[in-house]
């Protein structure tokens, strides 16, 4: 089991694992959307405050930059998603591989939830590999996230 998987057992967070062909993209799930609501991660950085979203959203989503700005009392502009090189200083991750189930400690970074997962019984993250899919409710994450010293935000409508 991965240090990912172990921590969620450590922290008696329910989950299930479920294991596929490697997936890079969200449209190339559909078999794994069937059997839970796979989530969105993209990080976005506020450059005027050098601050960090981890942003959770249902898989077909689209972010409003204009709203969410306002929501976080920033510009726009000044609102972009993390580059490659901030993925991988940040997080150690490449692009496609963002979740929240592989935080660390101590990044100045805030969670950012749609509304609509907080309801969610069967939300799906990958845990550093793109061949599983680990399935927990929106309790089991928010305590994750929270064990972890991360502050979670609902997504203004």
């Amino acid at each position: 089991m991965s240090y990912f998987l172990n921590r969620l057992d450590d922290e008696q967070i329910t989950f299930r694992v479920i294991k596929h062909k490697p997936v890079w993209h969200l449209d190339e799930g559909l078999e794994i959307q069937k059997q839970c609501m796979v989530v969105k991660n993209m990080l976005l950085k506020d450059h005027k405050h050098a601050h960090y979203y981890l942003v959770l959203t249902k898989g077909d989503t689209r972010l409003n930059f204009k709203k969410l700005a306002s929501q976080f009392n920033t510009s726009r502009s000044q609102l972009k998603f993390a580059d490659p090189s901030e993925l991988e200083v940040t997080m150690h991750v490449i692009s496609g591989m963002v979740s929240p189930l592989i935080l660390e400690t101590g990044l100045p970074l805030t969670i950012v939830v749609e509304s609509s997962l907080k309801q969610a019984e069967d939300l799906g993250f990958h845990a550093g590999t793109n061949t599983e899919t680990v399935v927990l409710t929106y309790k089991g994450l928010a305590q994750l996230v929270t064990t972890l010293g991360y502050p979670i935000i609902t997504l203004e409508d």
